[in-house]
């Protein structure tokens, strides 16, 4: 699923003329940032733990309303983080389809439990992209009757669950 801004030339365009600016570069990574806040296409959520997957289940896939009990049980696992992809793009300038590069393969997570954080690794199942599920807001992600569904069908059928390391990687 493509949203409206998904590679947008504005976004680019803004990158371009902020990397071209004379702002520090700590003030350009602010900006930078700021720019991709509750885009949908940014923090692609493309996998669930086995444990998320679990706590939604004891609650029968229903949307856990109480926000501030739901923020403290599920986070969203980066696997190169900000500071990394802002020090890749804010040093120098790239050309707009290496930035679009850069921004999508930077961009995927993956939903896991607060505790897992703390491991050092965790069993998944992927979720597809085109779906739209899990998408990114101004502050976490949604959850509606489309992921609830979702997670229904897949608890249907046998799921083949995949091992995943917490270790950062490095933006190429």
């Amino acid at each position: 699923m493509r949203f409206w801004n998904y590679k947008s030339y504005q976004l680019y365009d803004i990158y371009s003329q902020l990397i071209d600016s004379d702002f520090s570069i700590e003030k350009k990574k602010l900006v930078f940032k700021s720019l991709f806040v509750g885009e949908h296409f940014s923090w692609k959520i493309i996998g669930i733990s086995k444990l998320c997957f679990e706590e939604y289940k004891k609650n029968n896939f229903k949307k856990v309303t109480k926000f501030k009990r739901v923020n403290k049980k599920f986070v969203r696992h980066q696997f190169t983080t900000f500071s990394q992809r802002a020090e890749k793009l804010c040093t120098k300038k790239v050309l707009a389809n290496d930035f679009w590069e850069i921004m999508n393969e930077s961009e995927k997570t993956h939903l896991i439990t607060i505790g897992e954080r703390d491991s050092k690794e965790y069993f998944f199942i992927d979720i597809p992209l085109e779906g739209g599920y899990f998408l990114n807001q101004n502050s976490g992600f949604e959850y509606s009757l489309k992921e609830e569904y979702f997670l229904k069908i897949l608890n249907e059928n046998k799921i083949d669950w995949k091992k995943q390391s917490l270790i950062s990687k490095d933006i190429k």
